[in-house]
This record gives C-alpha cells, structure tokens and sequence, in this order.
C-alpha cells in the first residue's frame, strides 16, 4: 500500500464501488490486513442492504422486454445476487474470524491489573524471570526515561493457542502503561494502529512474528503517542532508547498534565 490512511469516508465510498481501480485495491489489502476495517465493511456493507430492503422503488410503465432479454437479466440478477451473498459470506468470515476478539481481551488484561496494588518497586529482572518463557522473542523496554517503572507481568491467553505476555508500567503521577505481545495474529501491520476504549488509549503494530499493543490510562494523548512511536521502534530495532529519545520522552513528561487513571 502507499501509505495512505484509510478513513471511514474511503470505506463508505469503497462500500458504494466507487473508488478507482487503483484506491479499491488498496483498500481492499488494508482490510484484509486489518480485522478491525473489515468489521466497519461488514457493517456498511449490512447497513446498505437493509437501506436498500427499505425502499419501495416506485412503479414503473415500461414495455415487456423481449423473452431473450429477459431470460439474459434474469441470469445477470442471478449473478448479481451470488455474488452479493458470497461478499456477505466473506465479510462475516472475516468479522468473526479466529482472534476476531482479540482487542478485547486485550482490554479486559489491561483493567486485570492496577497500579493501587503494588506497594514495592521490584527489579524488573525478577519480575520477568517468570515469563520470560512464555513469549519467545519478546523485546521489553526501559521506560524509565519516561518516568515509568516495570511493576507487573504476567502472561495469559489471548486468542486460540495463542498466550500474551502483559508488562505493566506505573508512572509518579497515576500513569498505567500496559505492553502486551504475542505471536502475530495477522491483525496488525508495520505501522501504528489505534484503538480507544473510552478515556483510555492504545496503539498496537506488527514487528516480525510478534504483534505488540501498548495501552493507557488517560495519559496525555501526545505524550503516549510519542512513547508509542518510540516503543514500536525499539521493538523493532531491540535496541534501548538513544539519549536523543530519552531526553525527548523526559520532555515530554515534563509538559504534560498528570493522567487521569
């Protein structure tokens, strides 16, 4: 694809065929990458279908066409009607697909924890000795230049098979910060998807086999968009923060008001 967000005005014309050749295709990939797009086609798709069903087309005088003509319109509704039910089969299959839910499991790890219950700052090195295990390959960051400590892990099932591990960040002014990863489940791409529950926020990408989703408790969404960016990076490079990221991610910090957790 080039790039280019696909918003919900793009859906709505991709829906009513009528984006070029070249925008339906990418379109089409983007939903196809992506669970959540497929879901709002399948609602569109449904929604026209019943404004469609509504409508009483008014009468018409016209002349009986010929018994060739009509036995020819005849098969192209039948065509037509085919090929409406199998998008319909298609777009179903697509929004309740396995790991369909998967966001919100994701949600419900999030909230299974809270910040009010740690009442000691543990090594981070401990806290993941446990699970270190349980997602092969998974890249944990420092967010201490974010004014964010590691105070939480643990692991679960997310979707299927497959297991997520969940690292849980407690920041000095009632930040929750939750990093999740787990084998990709093919809903999520290179760049950064969001995703909002309420107040709350989250961004989830694909690096390599992993997909990762980072969530928040109401913190100043330019400050979390930043450290999403910068997480994603990391996890992509497996490398800490450069001094030039942390002394940006402390700034920021610095100017933003305290979340809402």
């Amino acid at each position: 694809m080039s790039g280019r967000r696909i918003t919900f005005e793009m859906l709505n014309i991709y829906v009513d065929g009528e984006l070029d050749a070249t925008a339906a295709a990418e379109v089409a990939q983007a939903v196809a990458d992506d669970p959540s797009l497929a879901r709002e086609v399948a609602a569109l798709s449904r929604l026209r279908s019943a404004v469609a069903e509504s409508i009483e087309a008014p009468p018409l005088s016209v002349p009986a066409p010929p018994s060739t003509g009509g036995r020819t319109a005849a098969i192209a509704a039948s065509i037509g009607f085919a090929l409406f039910v199998a998008g319909s089969v298609l777009m179903s299959t697509l929004d309740r697909g396995p790991g369909a839910d998967w966001l919100a499991r994701a949600w419900q790890m999030h909230r299974g924890w809270s910040i009010e219950g740690v009442t000691a700052q543990t090594r981070a090195s401990l806290l993941l000795a446990k699970y270190v295990d349980a997602v092969p390959g998974a890249y944990v960051p420092d967010l201490s230049a974010s004014r964010l400590t590691l105070v939480h892990v643990t692991a679960g099932p997310l979707a299927g098979q497959r297991r997520a591990l969940l690292t849980g960040y407690r920041g000095t002014r009632g930040c929750k910060i939750s990093l999740l990863v787990f084998p990709s489940l093919g809903a999520l791409n290179k760049e950064l998807s969001p995703f909002r529950d309420g107040n709350n926020e989250a961004y989830g990408w694909r690096a390599g086999p992993l997909d990762y989703v980072i969530m928040s408790d109401g913190m100043d969404t330019g400050r979390f968009r930043l450290l999403a960016e910068n997480v994603r990076h990391t996890s992509r490079q497996h490398v800490p923060f450069d001094e030039q990221t942390r002394m940006a991610l402390r700034e920021s910090r610095d100017k933003s008001a305290p979340c809402l957790a």
